[in-house]
Formats: structure tokens, sequence, C-alpha cells
């Protein structure tokens, strides 16, 4: 069992972070209850243990032994541009805090945490589809609306 905490996810999370993505898929009506999602926790499993600390990271957060809290950030390279002359982004994605942890700041110290490695690893430009709750949070660190996207530049 994991102390109670913020931790850098690896490969022996992966059933924590099925279960939550799940749950996340259950809230935005994407998967109902009754629905068999065995290919999916297949595949996801399967993606999460080929793509982790390569060009996935994932952040969570533990309470008593459970993961209540989980964002990802997938990385990839492009032909660079002006605003980004080595290429480098990072698409960040399911940012998702468990209904009763709501409210007590998880989802931004799992952006903080994100931003700080895009930084330290010269991550050029980072990007991500908002959700309704999560926009003010966004905004907040200095994210952009961009069409249907948000995004920042990183120095």
């Amino acid at each position: 069992m994991r102390p109670d905490g913020l931790y850098l996810l690896d490969e022996a999370a992966a059933e924590d972070f099925w279960r939550l993505r799940l749950e996340l898929f259950r809230e935005l009506g994407e998967v109902s209850q009754t629905q068999d999602t065995g290919e999916l926790e297949n595949a996801t499993k399967r993606y999460y243990l080929a793509h982790i600390h390569r060009d996935l990271f994932t952040w969570g957060i533990f309470r008593q032994g459970s993961l209540v809290a989980a964002g990802s950030l997938c990385l990839f390279s492009r032909l660079p541009y002006l605003q980004d002359l080595n290429g480098s982004e990072g698409y960040i994605l399911n940012i998702y805090t468990r209904k009763p942890f709501r409210g007590r700041g998880f989802a931004s110290q799992i952006l903080e945490a994100i931003l700080a490695f895009s930084r330290e690893n010269h991550i050029g430009r980072l990007w991500l589809h908002a959700s309704a709750q999560g926009a003010r949070l966004y905004t907040q660190k200095g994210f952009v609306p961009k069409g249907q996207e948000m995004e920042l530049f990183l120095p």
C-alpha cells in the first residue's frame, strides 16, 4: 500500500490506472455500467505498459492506499515551427479526480507536476481538450483557447 501523496506512476499502477480511467469514462457517459469493458481494459493496460515512462507519463494521488486522482502526458515530436523550434509537444489527458475527493486541489497538483516535468524536459508546447470544470484551472495556469483545444507554450 502506497502512503498518501503524489507519485509518478509506473508499471505496477496499471490496474489502478485502468479502474480510475473506467470511472472517468462512466462519468462521461462513454461506457455504461452494463457494458462489457473487457476488450477496452486489455487494450488500455497493453498501451499503458508499452508506453509508460517512454512517451506516456502519468501522475497519481493516493489516499488510504487508493488512487483517487490521476492525469497523463503523452509526448510526441513534430516538425519544428516558430513557436516551438525543437518540435517537442505534450498532450495532457484524463486529469480526473474521484467525486468524493474533489475540491482538494488534486487536479492542480497533478497539473503542476506535469508542467514541472515538461519544463525540465524542454517540452515546447502543451495542449489539451478541457472540460467545462477544468477550463478555469488551465486558464489560471496560462493555457489559452485555440479552437476546441487549449495550449500553453513553455519557455
